[in-house]
């Protein structure tokens, strides 16, 4: 029997990962933990809160605590008309991520992913699952949601909402 080449592959081997700009890198968050992408609105500062964490959103009745991921790269954090915030679950919390742009949703063998350089330090190393070398486009770091906050963070976020 002659296997279909056109056979979608094993779910075992693939990961969906959604695309989105940080300044003029591109990075990858698992789209498991995705629940919608919204353009940017109105943020309610929050009293108190790191710099990272802008404060938070209705959406639908929800309180939805917002990370601006730039600031928490360290990198400038202007709104324009592409700015984005997705909506994503960490642990058992609903948050929302300040992003510049969502530029794609995109399936990779996890055989392509490839670990960050040891080289890499400081805040952005911490957070990153691995690295992809997306043929001719450059490289996609993929961030690990589940480390963006620390425990003491998503503790601060507990007590201010």
């Amino acid at each position: 029997m002659r296997q279909d080449a056109a056979q979608t592959p094993s779910p075992s081997i693939d990961v969906q990962l959604i695309c989105l700009k940080l300044g003029t890198e591109e990075y990858g968050l698992g789209i498991m933990q995705i629940k919608e992408v919204i353009r940017y609105q109105k943020i309610v500062p929050l009293p108190k809160a790191p710099l990272f964490i802008e404060g938070v959103i209705n959406l639908r009745g929800m309180a939805i605590p917002i990370i601006d991921l730039r600031k928490r790269f360290n990198l400038s954090a202007d709104v324009n008309p592409s700015t984005k915030i997705i909506i994503a679950q960490v642990e058992n919390r609903i948050i929302g991520l300040v992003v510049d742009d969502v530029t794609d949703i995109i399936t990779l063998h996890k055989d392509s992913l490839l670990p960050p350089p040891e080289m890499i330090k400081g805040v952005e190393a911490e957070y990153l699952d691995g690295i992809v070398n997306i043929g001719g486009e450059g490289l996609l770091f993929i961030i690990n949601l589940d480390r963006v906050l620390t425990g003491k963070e998503k503790g601060l976020l507990e007590v201010s909402l």
